[in-house]
């Protein structure tokens, strides 16, 4: 499992800046920079950063306090990953989500263009909506959500600057990421926990299809798409199997010795406008940057359940 931790070498000894290093992502994404030894310094708010990350408290929505940040840590690679998440399909939530994920992007964008830094901005492939998968870099936005909408304008802004302002950025789109510490109202972690419980673990049909990857894997792949080649594009990060839902839950249940009998499907009614396949095409980031998954799901599934038994 150590090979999923190899970031791209050209981040060796350089001074990075992660926005939102305490949360899911961005933990893995540290550990990995650090692996490879550069000098890593986090934001965090909520959820702390992890060991050897230079800590930095603020809210990203701070103009004054981001400033500071910037000029202190004069960093040469910001990974912009902070961004307050409300998957609900709202219109109300789009004016309390807006500061957090449109305005404060903008506001990192704009700090590397003035001081000529290189940016990767971390966006969602909920922004690819109800289209028919595979999701190709090329397809238009189509969101279902305030949340997906603001990703996908602040995606916009980003580029638009790459080509308007000089930024050296690109946008990365991971896919549907799991693994130790995730949220734990999330599919994995919650048929884990249920697993290791013995108890019922109540599904929609359960038929409709996701793409799995390893929160290794996806840092692999954000730390890939630093290179300069590219710069000014959109990149999917992903690459994992496509499986119905309920195939990936019973699984869990499998490989934690639980009975996976207590995998019920057909208790809810799915969210409406849920998509029957949601999964990326992955060739740019195979022949631009060379990335792959490297971790089987086997393997990502027994890390998450063995990292849950040892809470």
């Amino acid at each position: 499992m150590n090979d999923q931790y190899s970031a791209a070498q050209e981040l060796a000894g350089r001074r990075v800046l992660v926005t939102g290093a305490g949360g899911f992502i961005g933990r893995t994404l540290c550990e990995l920079l650090l692996s490879d030894g550069a000098e890593v310094h986090g934001t965090q708010r909520q959820h702390a950063c992890g060991a050897g990350v230079v800590p930095h408290a603020l809210d990203l929505r701070d103009a004054q306090a981001w400033g500071q940040c910037f000029r202190d840590v004069s960093p040469e690679v910001v990974f912009h990953l902070a961004s307050p998440i409300d998957l609900r399909r709202d219109p109300a939530v789009y004016d309390r989500l807006r500061e957090g994920i449109l305005d404060v992007t903008v506001a990192v964008a704009r700090s590397c263009v003035e001081h000529d830094v290189r940016l990767v901005s971390v966006g969602t492939c909920e922004s690819y909506g109800t289209q028919t998968a595979p999701f190709s870099e090329d397809l238009e936005p189509r969101p279902v959500s305030p949340y997906s909408s603001l990703k996908a304008e602040a995606s916009s802004r980003v580029l638009a600057m790459t080509r308007e302002e000089g930024l050296r950025a690109t946008v990365a789109r991971p896919f549907l990421t799991y693994g130790p510490g995730q949220s734990p109202e999330r599919l994995i972690p919650s048929a884990v926990m249920a697993a290791l419980s013995g108890v019922p673990f109540e599904m929609t049909d359960g038929r409709q299809t996701r793409e799995f990857n390893f929160v290794g894997d996806v840092a692999r792949g954000l730390c890939a798409t630093a290179s300069d080649l590219a710069i000014g594009r959109l990149v999917n990060i992903g690459g994992g199997p496509e499986l119905p839902v309920a195939e990936v839950a019973r699984k869990v249940f499998l490989m934690a010795g639980a009975d996976v009998r207590l995998v019920k499907t057909g208790v809810h009614a799915r969210r409406g406008g849920e998509v029957d396949r949601f999964y990326g095409d992955h060739r740019l980031a195979r022949t631009l940057l060379g990335h792959t998954p490297r971790v089987s799901l086997e393997e990502g599934l027994q890390a998450t359940i063995d990292a849950a038994r040892a809470m």
